[in-house]
């Protein structure tokens, strides 16, 4: 019997789970330069250079759509100092990004919300840059 397709979330969500196992993340890492259990292929370089594209500080706030489990906007708060907001529509990926918050420290500047780009709570001009690395879907 054939097994029925899978939806996107529910995809996706099974993607989050098994990207977090260690031989994954140990190619992860040796392949992108990071461990934050990443779907994408957005290189830690690639990242860097995001971050200094954008002039990203500790006074600008950065919104990542499709962040999935953070990276790379949750990486570049670390790096750059600036604040950000985590969005992503599958629950295990926002999920892992709220765990990589506290994790990490970013508690205080960082929040992960379940959603998508569109209408998300966010006041007109409080968003200085916005990035959405390998988000096809």
């Amino acid at each position: 019997m054939a097994q029925e397709p899978l939806l996107e979330p529910e995809r996706f969500g099974h993607r989050y789970a098994a990207s977090g196992e260690a031989a994954p993340r140990a190619a992860e890492l040796e392949a992108l330069g990071s461990d934050y259990s990443a779907t994408g292929y957005t290189t830690r370089e690639q990242a860097d250079g995001l971050g200094r594209l954008l002039a990203l500080g500790p006074a600008s706030v950065l919104v990542d759509i499709g962040a999935g489990c953070g990276w790379p906007g949750l990486y570049l708060a670390t790096a750059f100092g600036c604040s950000v907001i985590s969005v992503d529509p599958v629950i295990e990926g926002a999920r892992a990004a709220l765990e990589r918050i506290d994790s990490d420290g970013l508690g205080p500047r960082a929040l992960a919300l379940l959603g998508t780009g569109e209408h998300l709570p966010i006041r007109p001009g409080s968003i200085d840059a916005v990035v959405h690395a390998d988000v096809m879907c």
